[in-house]
């Protein structure tokens, strides 16, 4: 199999394992599939649950896209399967339920046609001999008995004989509906059911798993409350148990006396042919009541032409859904565009939202970039990424292909359900399922989060990618530079700024000096250092017509308030909470360093740096609660299931202590290679 990932690096790359067809920049994605070898299929070809789910929501989303307006994209229905019409059985369903006795009697107890056979017995069995059953019998002598004068006297002879033949079409239709159609419509809804059970399983334990504010969001997502979901849970249940007992009894109907008969003969038809039988006997016609609505779709010719198109449909319905699912979750973290908008190709949407402002751009190959204080993320659909039938080497081996082609900081999103990266080993199966930097490789900026239109977790999934995305470089930037249109500030101007007394007695520095020749704003100004600072600005004018330092400085000390005030202005977002937006002091801001701490008064979420004790780099981190709960949930994924797109950085897996962070620098987290560590997958992996 062949194929490059010209979407991922933006430039041809190294061919995936496991691809059948060409990348291409561009929206057309894999439109050339190439012929797959004897005995493999293309993935193309392949079908699931989650891609006829997506294919649910093609359409909205089509006219989501084609509106351009970013709120009617944000209201667009993200979820497919989670309504009363999926969680109840459909009709069909209702009348086997009703018609199945009636089919069981028949696969008993059918009608036949009288058929003759020619076959060779003894000549007291002998009713009705056969048409040229003399001249066989002249030319067999071990057929005759014995010879007299006026011939051979037969021992055997060959005599017609009738018997009650069933198979007739009917009959045909009888079996042929009972395997496979009914046995294999009953089997892919029995595994939709079990999908949308599951997700709704999730729902209900999120009421003791997870955060507050995580909990809140997944059902704001999915339309309805804690109650809701546990009603339809119940109902999806009691609807599973009815299917499940339809297709027991279907499953015992494939070893009847009919069906066994019939050895797999079939009619030939995709369309019931109304014969006087099926019109007439009771129990036949309920058959062809249920044929009718079972039958599957007639097979229509598909030109390479109009294959082409619907493929390219496919990838972009996947690319159209994965652009809601990063609005929806920009919207949640209170982003929203001037104008009411969506990004095109060469068309980027600035957004405004609580940390500041970050750009959102879509190219012509359906890549998304977030900007964000000077640094890009991309995020890049591919729908066919993986599939239920790849082995574990498969998925490594591809997953290797598609990191080496990445460039920057790159999300891959992919089709599928969330177990389905499991299956790989721990250490390959971490940068599968979570965007956090938690891999051992200290090299790897390519993350990976599988999103499915039949997971309500899907959102939070991507979600904690674009808060990564959004808000880690908006951390990073603090303390904010305070920079001179001429440039940067003079070493003895900024002698003079550190020393004076600006800073109000009993909160933290006002300034920080990374190196001699550079200051740094830590936080907004009181109302008092705004007077202090006024006033120490105010003798530096005057002093600009002495014979002193300060009347070379003339231009610079001009500019210094209006500096300062926008360094002011650019820090002061960072005392927006990230959960509920409530605004601190800055009088809230305990540290003296580069580092920043902030804990909300209203919700006590705490956002800032802790510090690596292994490299000394600064580590982002949000904190919407102190202890992280459910320490049985574990393993690759599990930071999204508890805490969602409130972690910047992780959580170190072990949760042997208060919350300590992984470094997204080195990887290391404080407890790796300590005794505290020995029962932690990941620390483990590390050894």
């Amino acid at each position: 199999m062949t194929g490059s990932v010209d979407r991922v690096s933006g430039s041809p790359g190294e061919a995936l394992p496991g691809w059948t067809g060409r990348w291409a920049i561009g929206s057309d994605h894999c439109l050339d599939p190439d012929p797959a070898p004897v005995g493999l299929r293309s993935r193309d070809e392949l079908e699931s649950d989650d891609i006829n789910a997506l294919g649910a929501l093609a359409e909205a989303l089509d006219d989501a896209l084609t509106s351009g307006s970013w709120r009617t994209l944000d209201s667009t229905p993200l979820l497919s399967g989670h309504n009363d019409a999926t969680f109840e059985l459909q009709r069909r369903e209702r009348d086997l339920e009703t018609q199945l006795a009636s089919l069981a009697r028949i696969c008993e107890r059918f009608i036949t046609r009288l058929g003759e056979r020619a076959e060779l017995l003894p000549v007291a069995r002998v009713r009705r001999p056969a048409r040229r059953a003399l001249e066989r019998l002249g030319a067999h002598t071990e057929d005759w008995a014995g010879r007299t004068l006026a011939g051979p006297v037969p021992r055997r002879a060959m005599a017609i004989t009738r018997e009650n033949d069933p198979d007739i079409y009917e009959n045909r239709m009888v079996a042929e509906l009972v395997h496979p159609i009914l046995s294999t419509a009953l089997a892919q809804r029995i595994h939709q059911l079990s999908r949308v059970r599951d997700d709704l399983a999730d729902l209900t334990r999120a009421e003791d798993e997870g955060t507050y504010s995580r909990r809140n969001r997944i059902y704001r997502f999915w339309g309805e409350d804690a109650q809701h979901a546990a009603v339809s849970s119940n109902q999806v249940r009691q609807t599973l148990r009815t299917l499940e007992a339809l297709a027991a009894r279907i499953q015992n109907l494939r070893g009847s006396t009919l069906v066994r008969l019939m050895r797999g003969r079939r009619t030939g038809q995709r369309t019931l042919r109304r014969t006087n039988v099926i019109e007439n006997d009771r129990n036949y016609h309920a058959a062809g009541l249920l044929w009718t609505a079972f039958e599957k779709e007639p097979i229509v010719e598909e030109s390479p032409e109009e294959r082409r198109r619907r493929l390219k449909h496919r990838h972009q319905s996947f690319d159209n859904y994965v652009l809601g699912l990063v609005v929806r979750a920009l919207n949640d973290l209170g982003y929203q565009p001037a104008d009411d908008q969506i990004p095109s190709g060469g068309s980027p949407v600035t957004l405004s939202g609580p940390w500041g402002q970050v750009v959102l751009d879509r190219d012509d190959a359906s890549v998304l970039t977030i900007r964000s204080n000077g640094t890009n993320t991309r995020f890049v659909p591919l729908l066919d990424f993986l599939s239920t039938d790849d082995k574990p080497e498969t998925i490594s081996e591809r997953w290797q292909s598609v990191h080496k082609a990445s460039t920057g900081l790159t999300v891959v999103v992919y089709l599928a359900a969330s177990d389905a990266a499991l299956r790989v080993q721990d250490g390959q199966a971490m940068p599968l399922t979570s965007a956090g930097l938690d891999t051992p490789n200290d090299s790897e900026s390519t993350t990976a989060v599988p999103v499915s239109p039949l997971e309500t977790t899907s959102l939070e999934r991507l979600a904690r990618a674009v808060a990564i995305a959004v808000q880690t470089p908006a951390l990073a930037a603090y303390p904010v530079p305070i920079t001179l249109p001429t440039g940067r500030i003079p070493r003895r101007l900024i002698d003079h700024l550190t020393k004076a007394a600006v800073t109000r007695r009993g909160l933290s520095p006002l300034f920080y000096r990374r190196d001699p020749d550079h200051l740094d704003l830590r936080r907004p100004l009181t109302r008092d250092e705004s007077v202090n600072l006024d006033h120490v600005l105010q003798q530096l004018i005057e002093r600009t017509g002495s014979a002193g330092w300060e009347r070379d400085l003339v231009r610079e000390i001009a500019g210094l308030s209006e500096a300062i005030t926008t360094a002011s202005n650019a820090v002061r977002p960072l005392l927006t909470c990230p959960s509920c937006e409530h605004k601190a002091d800055t009088t809230q801001i305990p540290r003296d360093d580069d580092t920043l701490l902030v804990v909300c008064q209203s919700c006590n979420t705490s956002w800032g740096h802790h510090r690596c004790g292994q490299c000394q780099s600064r580590i982002p981190f949000i904190e919407p609660e102190r202890k992280v709960r459910n320490p049985d949930v574990n393993g690759p994924g599990w930071v999204e299931r508890i805490l969602g797109r409130d972690a910047l950085a992780s959580p170190c897996w072990a949760r042997t202590a208060p919350i300590r962070y992984i470094c997204p620098t080195c990887r290391v987290c404080p407890v790796t290679g300590t005794p505290g560590g020995s029962n932690c997958t990941r620390c483990s992996d590390l050894r």
